[in-house]
């Protein structure tokens, strides 16, 4: 099956990004679950057809197999008209898909598929109600290497894994994903809420002869950490929900930063930017003595 473009970059993207997760993944106890939640629930669930088959009719079809389970995930062909084709799991080594194929079997045991007709398979799906949420998916005003965060019922933001920066935040309910399952690929997830802050570059001072280079996200109480390089600076960015409701807060940890790093935000008026580390000037955050290296910026929304 031919895919456009697009569908391709992305997909090459999303399979680099998730390798430097992967790979810091511990060894024991056995990670079945786990791995199968980052590399394959966004697309199959335990008892019905969502983009891809369920669980119960792959342990049909692979549940003594397990070899022929990691074949099929390396080189996955097109099985069924109108469906999307798996892309290639070549990133993740045979140990994790064995892993992955023994849990998708014990799992599944005494399940049932169930027939579901009339209903919008993507919001349909209790995957995607969980909270926190990361979707790797289409984005609209964003690159094809978009990152989707529903950070809880009501605060979420994309971020771009192509330009390795924040592209916007919005508050309400989190994505509408089916356009972009029915269209394979070639349509964008609608954004299901208000968008308070479009963010219109990286508020970092970056090296404009280097392109920003993806490391990677790692996971932490389902929340991700994104790192990656601008020039000689490395950075890790967490973003994750204030206590209160009121907004989102953003860590940075920089190396190879200049002595004298200052961060430039962008100008919105539905939210405020402070801090405990460090001074705004206008927009202009300076860092604290000591907090050069490692500092947090707050976004709330204003009353």
């Amino acid at each position: 099956m031919l895919r456009s473009p697009r569908s391709a970059l992305a997909l090459s993207l999303l399979a680099a990004a998730a390798l430097p997760a992967q790979q810091e993944a511990p060894t024991a106890p056995p990670q079945g679950e786990p791995l199968y939640r980052v590399f394959c629930a966004s697309c199959h669930m335990p008892d019905r057809f969502h983009v891809g088959p369920s669980l119960v009719e792959i342990s049909k079809l692979y549940g003594d197999k397990p070899d022929e389970f990691v074949a099929w995930c390396h080189n996955p062909q097109q099985k069924r008209q109108g469906v999307i084709q798996m892309p290639s799991m070549a990133h993740v080594d045979a140990g994790q898909l064995r892993q992955i194929h023994a849990w998708v079997v014990s799992s599944s045991k005494g399940k049932k598929e169930v027939q579901v007709k009339g209903l919008d398979g993507f919001r349909a799906s209790p995957s995607m109600r969980r909270r926190p949420l990361v979707q790797r998916i289409f984005m609209p005003d964003a690159g094809p290497a978009a990152i989707a965060v529903a950070t809880n019922d009501e605060w979420h933001f994309c971020w771009d894994a192509g330009a390795c920066r924040l592209r916007y935040v919005w508050k309400g309910d989190f994505v509408d994903g089916w356009p972009v399952w029915r269209g394979n690929g070639n349509a964008l997830a609608k954004v299901r809420g208000e968008v308070l802050l479009r963010e219109a570059r990286t508020p970092l001072p970056a090296d404009k002869a280097a392109a920003p280079r993806f490391l990677g996200y790692r996971m932490k109480a389902g929340l991700p950490t994104f790192r990656y390089r601008l020039g000689a600076m490395q950075v890790e960015e967490r973003i994750t929900p204030l206590l209160d409701g009121w907004g989102l807060k953003r860590q940075f940890t920089l190396t190879g930063a200049p002595v004298d790093v200052r961060l430039t935000m962008t100008k919105c008026d539905k939210m405020i930017y402070t801090s405990e580390d460090g001074v705004f000037d206008g927009l202009v955050f300076t860092p604290s003595k000591g907090k050069e290296r490692s500092f947090t910026i707050v976004m709330e929304e204003k009353e």
